[in-house]
């Protein structure tokens, strides 16, 4: 197996669909292959050794590594199966596409999209994400329905639109309609969230640090959640420091809904 590392040369001035740079089938091919491997940009066709510079090791596991801006880099990771790929910098559109195991880790910002209808897998962001993380595509009715999404920065509206499963966890803000239309799974997030944050929920977990302005449709109240509770804020300690400062002793306030759409999701606000 081999670790490739792609050093970005400059910008093209166009997107990029990194949709086939996947670990696993890049470790069979020859430094030659890779140079002359083709990517579709916008409109047109180029080559990966025109874009990186490109360089590869002996590993005990298929990995990537993509060092440099790569915000023009769409779809990394997109329907990752198996293997790693890190990139050490910015990150476009649809980082981790409907993934389905593996990890990808952006140390830097990533763009709309991000985590898009995952299914499972680790994707790790340290900076920011656009628009739709975890979210579903346009005309699509499922959004993120396993795995697991690690925001360290801000994450932006619609963060785990129309989610099926997983956990979302973000250590900073959210913008508008944060977990709109959840079906399942976890959302934790340390920073405050824009207007209408759980709107249209029918089942799963939002859990927030800040109170919102709680819709008419939810009503507070519920009890019995404390076995749940103890062990999800160990779960969420392990992950990053912001969670850390939970306790697991003091129930958050829980209300329930959305109950215009006869939703029984939870909202906890947790005490710190």
């Amino acid at each position: 197996m081999n670790a490739i590392t792609l050093r970005v040369k400059g910008a093209p001035g166009f997107r990029v669909d990194a949709s086939t740079l996947l670990p696993s089938a890049l470790a069979y091919l020859s430094t030659d292959e890779l140079t002359r491997l083709e990517l579709q940009g916008a409109g047109e066709r180029c080559a990966l050794g025109e874009l990186f510079d490109i360089a590869r090791a002996d590993a005990n596991t298929p990995s990537l590594l993509v060092e440099g801006d790569a915000r023009w880099l769409d779809r990394i990771g997109a329907k990752l199966a198996e293997g790693r790929i890190e990139v050490h910098g910015d990150a476009g559109d649809h980082a981790g596409m409907g993934m389905t195991g593996g990890a990808l880790h952006v140390h830097g910002n990533a763009g709309a999209f991000t985590a898009c209808e995952m299914q499972g897998g680790r994707l790790e962001v340290r900076g920011n994400t656009g628009d739709f993380a975890a979210g579903a595509l346009a005309g699509d009715m499922d959004g993120m329905s396993g795995g697991t999404l690690v925001i360290h920065g801000n994450a932006g509206a619609r963060l785990a639109d129309r989610m099926r499963r997983g956990t979302v966890l973000v250590a900073g803000n959210a913008g508008d309609f944060a977990a709109s239309r959840m079906v399942a799974g976890s959302v934790c997030i340390a920073g405050k969230t824009g207007a209408h944050a759980a709107y249209g929920m029918r089942r799963g977990t939002l859990v927030l640090f800040h109170e919102p302005r709680i819709a008419p449709t939810f009503t507070e109240g519920g009890h019995g959640f404390d076995v749940f509770w103890a062990l999800f804020t160990r779960m969420l300690a392990r992950e990053m420091a912001p969670f850390a400062t939970l306790d697991s002793r003091a129930l958050p306030r829980r209300y329930a809904g959305d109950l215009a759409v006869d939703g029984r999701g939870e909202l906890l606000i947790a005490k710190r």
